[in-house]
């Protein structure tokens, strides 16, 4: 299993747009092949900072997201709203039950 974490930080002016994106990309990544789980979280200390976690099944499963239409929209429009470059995390990971 493939786990994504993305850290970003939104410019206050541009929570609403950013937001709207999110939930925008979320509607068409959970529809994709090998998307196990994909959601965003807001921090209710700094609303302005979002945390992606996203689970695919393989790496090239998350290789043909970043390459989608929505996904590409969605990026094109977080440009705009980001403070600063996103921080992006992909791991490999094995569930431990």
């Amino acid at each position: 299993m493939i786990v994504l974490n993305a850290y970003a930080c939104i410019k206050p002016e541009a929570l609403e747009t950013a937001l709207e994106a999110c939930r925008v990309v979320k509607s068409h990544s959970v529809k994709e092949p090998g998307c196990e789980k994909y959601d965003y979280y807001q921090s209710p200390e700094e609303p302005t900072k979002v945390v992606f976690v996203e689970e695919w099944t393989t790496k090239a499963h998350l290789d043909v997201h970043f390459q989608q239409d929505a996904f590409k929209q969605f990026f094109a429009v977080m440009s705009t709203c980001f403070q600063a470059h996103p921080e992006l995390r992909i791991f490999e990971a094995n569930l431990v039950e």
